[in-house]
């Protein structure tokens, strides 16, 4: 039986169905989680499921979260969606659940819950759950919302095609499509942003960090964020920024939160990072990757470890 057959079998047998994904979330979490809801949904009325963590005003156009009480999970199946290890789950009830699904594409190094469903290197976990839908079509149903959940999360995780892309990738795009659903809204959404945003970027751009062996990276502390007033909008549009200098070949955007410690986002042209990103308490791709620093001198360290996988590719 492959796991995705056990993934089917455990939805049709749990009437109650809970669905996590990670902290922060980005457009896969949230499109995943959103998307393989609607899947459930559409295909088992009859279902409850429900959707939690952390809202954020940037998907508040998929709808919202779900608040639960803890007596839910006692006969629940939970699913945690595109979350590779167990700190970094949204909502941490999900132990609570009956069964535990795991649907991810990140490094499988800390497997956890009762079935575990992982395609490294795989685009997106809302790629997995567009091909999950496939492979019992006659079974399952999606919506119109759902299709656009997961081009969304598609979309987002490749940086609009850029990481992580291949003929399987843009087949799932080309499936997703032919469902009626505003694509091109989708893509102007990911693609623009706020006059603060765009004033922030010529800051970004003026105060980045750039040496000889191809690191480009900026230090962005609390105060300075906040002094832009970007509101609601966030600073996931500065990360691209860094990459957009045709000799770097690393960037890395360290972001002070309030509580003091840094979210590390570091990315790649074609140097595998997240080995990198895995030994500061996070993970991802190969080539997009995310962690964090508790302050200056674990800066520094990461710094000098993208520096040393840098130097080793050049020599």
């Amino acid at each position: 039986m492959t796991a995705e057959t056990g993934i089917l079998n455990q939805i049709k047998k749990h009437d109650t169905i809970i669905i996590h994904r990670h902290q922060r979330p980005d457009p896969d979490a949230f499109g995943s989680q959103f998307g393989l809801a609607d899947l459930i949904r559409a295909s088992f009325p009859e279902k409850k499921v429900y959707m939690v963590g952390k809202m954020q005003p940037s998907a508040l156009w998929m709808g919202q979260m779900n608040e639960i009480d803890d007596q839910l999970y006692e006969n629940a199946l939970v699913i945690v969606v595109d979350t590779a290890n167990t700190p970094r789950i949204d909502d941490q009830r999900w132990e609570q659940g009956a069964t535990i699904i795991k649907i991810d594409h990140h490094p499988n190094e800390e497997p956890y819950g009762d079935f575990n469903w992982v395609i490294e290197g795989a685009s997106s976990t809302s790629a997995m759950i567009f091909s999950f839908y496939q492979q019992f079509s006659t079974e399952l149903k999606l919506s119109n919302n759902g299709a656009a959940f997961l081009y969304n999360g598609i979309v987002g995780d490749t940086g609009r095609f850029l990481y992580a892309t291949n003929s399987k990738t843009m087949e799932a795009v080309a499936g997703l499509m032919k469902f009626d659903f505003d694509w091109f809204k989708i893509n102007q959404m990911m693609d623009t942003i706020s006059p603060a945003a765009a004033k922030m970027s010529g800051y970004v751009l003026s105060n980045m960090q750039m040496n000889e062996l191809g690191l480009n990276y900026i230090v962005l502390k609390h105060d300075i964020v906040e002094s832009f007033n970007l509101g609601d909008f966030g600073t996931a549009f500065v990360v691209p920024l860094l990459g957009k200098v045709n000799t770097m070949k690393a960037w890395i955007v360290f972001e002070e939160q309030e509580e003091g410690f840094y979210r590390v986002r570091i990315r790649s042209r074609d140097v595998v990072i997240n080995k990198v990103a895995s030994r500061h308490g996070g993970g991802g791709h190969p080539f997009a990757s995310g962690a964090l620093a508790k302050d200056q001198t674990e800066i520094d360290t990461i710094i000098d470890e993208v520096n040393t996988v840098l130097k080793d590719i050049n020599e």
